[in-house]
């Protein structure tokens, strides 16, 4: 299992406390950045969200775990386009 955020394979499952909310499906980087800014999680039928990459709070055997336990904390996430991030690059 990847253990760095740069390292994570599309599909791992993204976590909120033990729910799981879906599964990565991009890693985006601002500018000339090579580490992540944004983890685009396909947050089940609500499509791709992106999620600051602030917001995750480990990785380990389940896969990514965010920092709040309450998927209500989440309800505000940015549709992801990539249009929106026009300075924004793909990493995976």
């Amino acid at each position: 299992m990847a253990r760095t955020l740069e390292t994570l394979d599309l599909g791992t499952a993204v976590y909120c406390g033990d729910v799981n909310v879906g599964t990565v499906s991009g890693l985006y980087a601002e500018g000339s950045a090579t580490s992540v800014e944004w983890v685009v999680v396909r947050w089940g039928e609500s499509g791709d969200k992106a999620v600051p990459s602030n917001e995750i709070e480990a990785i380990d055997d389940r896969g990514v775990v965010l920092m709040h336990n309450e998927t209500k904390f989440y309800d505000d996430l940015v549709d992801f386009h990539a249009s929106r991030f026009p300075t924004a690059h793909k990493l995976a």
